[in-house]
């Protein structure tokens, strides 16, 4: 199995949410708050302001090797803008999980 951590813009999380569903893919959704590669700074109409956090959503999915790519894609698709800030995918392997219920 492997995790698909996956962190967006907070506008498109609900598009993004709506693809993975529409695709069969489970996930859990969050809100979170972060600097990625721009540091907390932020172009609005051609001026920069610097911000602590910006606000993203980030999404957490398991799911088997075969289907990464497959999902990563849908991601990419539905939260794509074209501006930086858009977001990142982290991809790492499950080496184990267990259910509450089942303890198994």
């Amino acid at each position: 199995m492997m995790r698909i951590e996956a962190i967006v813009r907070r506008e498109k999380k609900w598009e993004v949410a709506g693809e993975l569903m529409r695709a069969g893919i489970p996930y859990t959704l969050f809100d979170v708050e972060g600097i990625g590669g721009q540091l907390g700074v932020t172009q609005v109409e051609g001026r920069s302001f610097q911000y602590p956090f910006h606000e993203k959503s980030a999404f957490i999915i398991v799911v088997p090797e075969e289907d990464v790519d497959r999902v990563c894609r849908v991601i990419v698709n539905s939260a794509y803008t074209g501006r930086p800030g858009d977001g990142k995918i982290f991809v790492s392997e499950v080496k184990r999980s267990i259910k509450i219920r089942t303890a198994r």
